[in-house]
């Protein structure tokens, strides 16, 4: 995401957050770790990797892992629509590509607004309109280092893989 200029100064994109929807909960991101938002697009399955690692994606020539954030929130989302994972990825849903440790994508329901929050006492979380919304850290969604734990574990003994 770009920097924006807002009335009566400056606001970096380090400052705003792009708020998604999963299942009937919304989630913030730091735009800062946003590089981009696509529509929804064919997977392809990738056996033997962590449950939130929906598949695999060709983007330009660069294959990135998908991350179906449903598991990981299923905890922060008890009782909550955003516990069961669709059968299948549905056109008018959204992948956000995450830039942290590495690249991934992020399977979201909509991504639905960019906003700039006010200063909260409460970390972790921010205000917008009425509701309290959590704030996601790209890192703790990054499958990454799980994926290269995977790989290492199913490599032949006397090589790496890196």
């Amino acid at each position: 995401m770009t920097d924006r200029a807002a009335a009566g100064g400056s606001i970096t994109n380090t400052q705003l957050l792009l708020i998604v929807r999963v299942g009937s909960q919304r989630y913030a991101l730091p735009a800062a770790a946003v590089e981009r938002i696509l529509p929804m697009a064919a997977l392809t399955p990738l056996p033997g990797t962590p449950r939130d690692v929906a598949g695999l994606l060709n983007l330009h020539g660069d294959v990135l892992p998908v991350v179906d954030p449903r598991p990981h929130l299923a905890g922060i989302a008890a009782g909550n629509a955003a516990r069961g994972a669709p059968a299948a990825p549905d056109p008018s849903q959204h992948l956000v590509v995450v830039v942290a440790q590495t690249r991934y994508l992020l399977w979201v329901d909509e991504a639905e607004q960019v906003f700039v929050p006010v200063a909260s006492s409460m970390i972790g979380v921010v205000r917008l309109g009425g509701a309290v919304v959590p704030v996601l850290s790209p890192e703790s969604l990054d499958p990454g280092p799980l994926l290269a734990l995977a790989g290492a574990a199913a490599a032949p003994p006397g090589e790496a893989n890196a």
